[in-house]
């Protein structure tokens, strides 16, 4: 008997090649929203991405960027930007070429670029320093070695020491690549990198590290970037855990909390999204060439489904009409199958068919929950899927504990329309019972 042969899944090295010996899926790259080019790229590895990130159009590579430059040290914990990373990215943009290169530097936010110089480099005005330190002194002899580094150039009044060494080379070109068409960028660059490194130096000559401006700067980029990823339906873990803790205290259920309020508001301000699936037919390529990368994509186990299958694909059964027309009433204890006996899931199955507009507003709300679970986890962080049940057990245990004895599935079905469904899991994190079924734990403290 023949033995069937396992297929295995294509290389890094083979996916790469199949796409770019192809140019319709070379073409197609420049279509991928930038989370799923983001997971290409992480399965070619970054180094060996090149082509790849020269394909990126500017806002491809804020959107990777905004994913990329930024990491939690612990799960639940603020991510910080990493400026070795952007060295990194530097180095691979340059097999781009330097137009290319230059370019999408220009297009990035001036202060996510400054941010990142700033951490690399040291920019110190000579003249004005020297200035400021006029007696011979200890201190003065301090500073002299401090600025003694062995890298550093000199641009016009500005001195530039590498703070990181590994990296100073592929700085210090890139700089020299902007100055040479966009002279004035740099300078406002250099310029506030300047103004963030006088605070190294002390009124006694030393130089240490005085991070006030410098946080405010990073703490401005990164709220400039949780507002384009809220806008993609990402939560900041701070925001995550704030609304965890809002839920454990159990306070004010009766209306929606400022965290909701602000992501939805951030969500319907959003521009609409070009499909992957439509942009190219604008352009006159074939749309068969984006969905054919996307199939690529998930044979190789790049990408998968975006949304579990049991939101998206649910039935619309006849249950809860022909419970409010009084005929067949149905008992929710006659729902036999186990994936029927969570009454929130029931209550969607009705509510699909009658009012889809609030159904997928519904679903919405679930999702963001379950990157609320995601984002706020102090522990191994749940898989999209493993969140998405986690909230759906809250939530069902919010609404069973708002519908009380009475838990026919009409009630729950007009409680429901009535409830966001954040509101139900702020009901459901504050009982213990909401706990054991999402698998969470207890609550530290509990509510009423």
């Amino acid at each position: 008997m023949a033995s069937l042969a396992r297929i295995q899944p294509a290389s890094p090295t083979q996916l790469l090649m199949r796409i770019l010996d192809q140019p319709g899926l070379v073409a197609a790259v420049r279509e991928l929203p930038a989370p799923v080019l983001g997971a290409l790229i992480d399965r070619v590895g970054l180094e060996d991405a090149g082509e790849l990130v020269a394909l990126a159009s500017s806002e491809q590579l804020e959107g990777l960027f905004d994913q990329d430059l930024w990491r939690a040290e612990a799960p639940g914990e603020d991510e910080q930007f990493r400026p070795e990373r952007f060295a990194l990215w530097l180095e691979i943009m340059f097999e781009g070429g330097e137009r290319f290169l230059i370019e999408r530097l220009c297009a990035l936010p001036r202060d996510l670029v400054t941010l990142a110089v700033h951490r690399l480099v040291l920019v110190v005005d000579m003249d004005s320093l020297w200035r400021s330190v006029t007696e011979p002194s200890e201190e003065l002899q301090r500073l002299e070695r401090a600025l003694d580094a062995p890298l550093f150039e000199e641009w016009e009044e500005f001195r530039l020491l590498a703070r990181d060494p590994m990296h100073w080379d592929a700085v210090w070109a890139a700089l020299l690549a902007l100055d040479r068409d966009h002279h004035d960028v740099l300078r406002e660059i250099l310029e506030k990198c300047c103004a963030l490194s006088t605070e190294y130096v002390g009124e006694r000559g030393g130089l240490y590290e005085v991070l006030t401006s410098e946080q405010m700067l990073e703490s401005d980029v990164a709220g400039e970037r949780e507002d384009r990823r809220a806008t993609q339906g990402f939560i900041a873990p701070a925001d995550a855990r704030g609304f965890l803790e809002l839920a454990r205290r159990g306070e004010q259920l009766e209306r929606r909390d400022p965290i909701t309020k602000a992501y939805f508001r951030a969500r319907a301000s959003a521009k609409p999204v070009r499909s992957a699936e439509s942009a190219p037919h604008a352009r006159g390529r074939s749309p068969a060439d984006v969905s054919r990368l996307l199939r690529l994509l998930e044979d190789a186990g790049v990408v998968g489904p975006t949304r579990p299958q049991e939101l998206t694909a649910l039935p619309a059964g006849p249950a809860a009409a022909k419970e409010r027309s009084g005929r067949a009433r149905v008992e929710r204890s006659s729902l036999a199958a186990a994936e029927r006996t969570v009454l929130l899931l029931q209550a969607l199955v009705e509510l699909r068919p009658q009012k889809p507009l609030l159904f997928s507003q519904r679903i919405e709300e679930l999702h963001y929950l379950a990157n609320v679970l995601i984002a706020g986890s102090s522990g191994r962080r749940p898989r999209p899927v493993e969140a998405l049940e986690q909230a759906i057990a809250v939530c069902n245990a919010g609404l069973e504990r708002a519908l009380g004895a009475d838990r026919a599935l009409a009630r729950a079905i007009e409680l429901l329309e009535a409830t966001p469904a954040d509101q139900l899991f702020r009901r459901g994190y504050n009982d213990s019972r909401g706990f054991r079924a999402a698998g969470l734990g207890r609550p530290a403290r509990g509510g009423a």
